[in-house]
């Protein structure tokens, strides 16, 4: 019996903001998912986002069909895959700040991200920023990546609860971003997925208005993943839509 790659996505705009600053990109062949939130206001976040998207999933499909070339070395600790998501996101980080030099109304636009690329079932997940990747099981639901957040940051330190930084005025600051010229460190995990299991890449407009176990019973009352995504990000809007919501499903069904 073989293991068929499925997934759904799904973005929109919110109840508050004018421009959908959010991107996505879903292809099962190449077992490639990204979600890319843009930052900059005035169109330019949604510039930002869509160059992370497109330039990710050029440097992954160029890759795979060629030699493998690292622009930035190969890193020994990282599997094959990890560097060429690494290096897909290095790319994109540069093509912002390209972007910016030529356009310098842009000079405030950048974006988070947080991606995965999925063969057969070995999953290698990378992030920037306060997009998220949860693992959803028979167990419930796991964060599986690290806000590069403020009040993340303070969380790990003792200084705030998970629940005083939910209400934290600042929130929404992040400490690391694509295209803000700082040197860039991408967070990268590498697992095996089971049959069973589901994974959800989201921007914070999902994470920052339905709680994780409201997301867990909304994807195991679902029939299918395009239903699931189509509630979270109903639930999302319901709870205030306060920013754009994206939501990427994806899991290894036998058929």
């Amino acid at each position: 019996m073989m293991m068929t790659l499925e997934a759904a996505g799904m973005t929109n705009v919110g109840l508050v903001r004018k421009h959908n600053e959010d991107s996505l990109f879903l292809d099962t062949q190449l077992g490639l998912f990204v979600v890319a939130d843009g930052l900059g206001g005035h169109a330019a976040g949604e510039v930002a986002s869509r160059i992370v998207v497109d330039q990710i999933a050029k440097h992954i499909k160029h890759t795979a069909e060629a030699a493998i070339t690292s622009p930035l070395g190969l890193d020994y600790n990282l599997s094959l895959n990890g560097n060429r998501l690494r290096d897909a996101i290095q790319v994109s980080d540069r093509a912002i700040t390209e972007n910016i030099v030529s356009h310098p109304e842009r000079e405030s636009m950048g974006s988070t991200v947080v991606a995965c690329l999925v063969e057969g079932k070995r999953v290698t997940l990378a992030h920037v920023g306060d997009s998220r990747a949860y693992l959803l099981n028979k167990n419930g639901i796991k964060q599986l990546t690290r806000d590069h957040s403020w009040v993340a940051e303070q969380v790990a330190n003792g200084i705030l609860t998970t629940e005083e930084a939910k209400r934290h005025p600042f929130r929404n600051v992040i400490t690391q971003a694509l295209g803000n010229g700082s040197e860039l460190e991408v967070e990268i995990k590498e697992f095996e997925i089971a049959d069973a299991e589901t994974i959800l890449l989201c921007s914070d407009g999902l994470s920052g208005m339905v709680s994780d176990d409201h997301i867990l019973v909304i994807i195991n009352q679902a029939s299918n993943l395009q239903e699931a995504v189509h509630s979270l990000v109903s639930r999302a809007i319901e709870n205030g839509g306060e920013d754009n919501v994206s939501v990427i499903l994806l899991k290894l069904v036998r058929s």
